[in-house]
């Protein structure tokens, strides 16, 4: 019987990801078609190389599991061995690649805008969190330590020669990503709604057909340097900053857009004639500025100290290759600026990181309570009230003349909050806990009843709250940080925060006082951030409330379930394997999902009012209140945030 039932398992396991989920991402970009309208850049007859390509390295990896493995390759049935041999010693993940592969192959044949600027990325974003959420700490756990490399791993942090391997690695982390980026962004072309940035009196700049010969050179650095680095340590930087580069500038400029329109010259030589023949004429994506200026000063960084003595002559040639740009018509002075400020970014990450960390530190161990009677005030409330105050303030903007309604909404948010955490996480030491998802449903629910009891529909007032949402969270997590609720487990010293203030949970609790621990009230500020960001972006292009709704929702799923995998809160319960805020993620995701597929709800349009103002600063009264005054001599339910 026991056997049956493991088979069954091992069957249901199986279907699910063999056959559902491919369905599943074929019918949302079905359903979406009418959402996407920009257009696929790859052709059919490439779309069919990438599915014989991804379902070869599939059909590979599951054999080595099978045989070598002696196994199934299933996360909740693992098999008897670890694989390192084969496939799996060029690949780390072979399964997924293929899958990736698939994925956007599939979009290509159908010419599907859906598949592949929607279903597609959000598969390999799901795909990442999984793997750095669950299968990496499950694997661990099954498996121990595994100390191996493949032949697509970064290289070493060490001054060694580097191999071959180790250089054409970086090719493949450090400047395939940039071409591909480049290249995206050249065949989309400028959006409809960016911010043109070139200014009248450089309009009258002639251009020089001499510099935009000059600027094809830019991007021989960018070539070489995996070439002629001297240690592993070099490629190894110079892939993360590559990296770094290439998703910041990726997301900047799908937040900001820009575009520039170029200055064309009558060419006089062959070189100019072909130079003019490629370019993409009138208004092109400024990003492709940005990304130009990045990819040519950060291999010359690298070149400079190759080169010695001689270094002075990359510095100069870095300032020359910029003078070409702006010359050549190709730049403009804004997004010359904008593509310096991306390299700033990038070379000073580590620093900014540090000051960000350190600047958390300092707030975690700034708890201070002031008594009046059985009365205390704690200061954390003040970062609850001011995520009342800013979710109000945002929220209502959008509600318009309904902006009370949002007042509501706000109201059932916290007495969902207090009740959610009271049946996850209640304890003799937190009688009155919050917890994010009660407030996400006590909102669901009262968009429900404003649904009905007023003309507005249900995701026009849950669209304006997903546009505040990431916001309310960002503050939030300031009240998390002087709590030290949704802290992470032990971290090494140059990642970690130390909790060190006695009234903190991280003490009180966890007893983890002094330990270095993984910031993730960091990671979620970060996460919320560029969700909240996103959103406002697919606000500015008048994309539907509900597909609002469900970009907010997996977004905000996904950064909480890989959140999760660094978190250390001592009383966050397990279920099937795995922490039961990762569940609730994946049901997020899923509901996220959902929403999306309601294409015809209306947009949502931002109507500022002083009443919203008055309605914020209320709920920042309030939440202020119930986040951060307690009777802390009290054991009545909800009578004290903490002992």
């Amino acid at each position: 019987m026991e056997k049956i039932k493991h088979l069954t398992a091992k069957a249901l396991y199986g279907t699910l990801f063999v056959a559902a989920v491919p369905l599943f991402l074929v019918l949302w970009a079905h359903y979406t078609e009418e959402v996407v309208s920009l257009p696929v850049p790859l052709s059919r007859s490439f779309g069919y190389i990438l599915i014989i390509a991804g379902f070869s390295v599939l059909v590979i990896g599951i054999y080595y599991i099978m045989t070598v493995g002696k196994g199934l390759p299933m996360n909740a049935f693992p098999p008897e061995k670890f694989v390192k041999n084969g496939i799996y010693s060029v690949l780390k993940h072979p399964i997924y690649t293929g899958a990736v592969l698939i994925s956007f192959g599939v979009s290509a044949v159908a010419q599907s805008a859906s598949g592949f600027w929607l279903v597609s990325p959000v598969f390999v974003l799901l795909v990442t969190a999984f793997v750095a959420g669950f299968e990496n700490e499950r694997t661990l756990a099954v498996f121990g330590p595994q100390d191996y490399k493949t032949f697509f791993s970064l290289p070493d942090d060490s001054d060694e020669k580097p191999a071959i391997s180790d250089r054409i690695t970086t090719y493949v982390f450090a400047c395939l990503p940039v071409i591909i980026l480049f290249w995206m962004i050249r065949y989309k072309g400028a959006s409809a709604d960016s911010l043109p940035v070139r200014l009248d009196f450089e309009k009258a700049w002639p251009a020089s057909e001499v510099s935009a010969v000059l600027f094809l050179f830019t991007f021989i650095p960018f070539l070489i340097v995996p070439i002629v680095a001297k240690t592993k340590q070099y490629l190894r930087n110079y892939t993360g900053d590559m990296l770094f580069g290439s998703i910041t500038a990726g997301l900047l400029y799908f937040v900001f857009p820009l575009s520039v329109e170029r200055i064309d010259f009558t060419p006089q030589t062959f070189a100019g004639g072909l130079i003019m023949s490629l370019r993409q004429p009138g208004v092109v994506d400024g990003a492709l500025a940005g990304i130009s200026i990045f990819c040519t000063l950060i291999p010359l960084k690298y070149l400079a100290p190759v080169s010695g003595y001689k270094s002075l002559i990359w510095y100069f040639t870095a300032a020359l290759f910029l003078f070409s740009g702006i010359t050549s018509g190709n730049y403009s002075l804004i997004s010359s600026v904008a593509g310096l400020l991306i390299f700033i970014l990038i070379i000073f990450r580590t620093e900014i990181w540090n000051s960000v960390r350190m600047l958390s530190e300092r707030i975690a161990n700034s708890w201070k309570e002031w008594r009046f009677g059985s009365l205390r005030i704690i200061n954390h409330g003040f970062y609850g009230g001011a995520s009342g105050f800013a979710g109000m303030l945002i929220a209502g903007f959008f509600l318009g003349k309904e902006a009370f309604t949002g007042f509501f909404v706000v109201v059932i948010m916290i007495i969902g909050a207090g009740l959610w955490a009271q049946v996850i996480e209640g304890s003799s030491k937190l009688l009155r806990p919050y917890g994010y998802y009660g407030g996400l449903v006590g909102g669901m629910i009262a968009c429900v009843l404003v649904s009905l009891l007023t003309p507005m529909h249900f995701f026009y007032i849950l669209g304006a709250f997903a546009i505040a949402a990431p916001w309310i969270q960002c503050f939030g997590r300031l009240r998390c940080l002087v709590q030290g609720c949704c802290h992470g487990k032990p971290s090494g010293r140059g990642i970690g925060l130390r909790f060190d203030h006695p009234k903190s949970r991280v003490n009180k609790i966890s007893g983890l006082k002094g330990v270095y621990l993984h910031p993730t009230q960091l990671y979620s500020i970060g996460t919320n951030i560029v969700t909240g960001l996103i959103l406002i972006r697919l606000f500015s292009l008048g994309m539907p409330s509900a597909f609002i709704c469900g970009i907010y929702m997996i977004l905000n799923g996904t950064g909480r379930f890989v959140e999760e995998a660094f978190r250390g809160e001592a009383q966050t319960p397990y279920w099937m394997g795995m922490r039961i805020y990762q569940w609730i993620a994946v049901a997020n995701i899923l509901t996220g999902i959902v929403f999306t597929l309601f294409t015809g709800t209306e947009p949502l349009v931002f109507r500022a009012n002083i009443e919203s103002l008055y309605l914020a600063v209320i709920s920042g009264i309030i939440v202020t209140f119930a986040s951060g005054a307690d009777f802390p001599e009290s054991d009545r339910r909800f009578a004290r945030l903490t002992s």
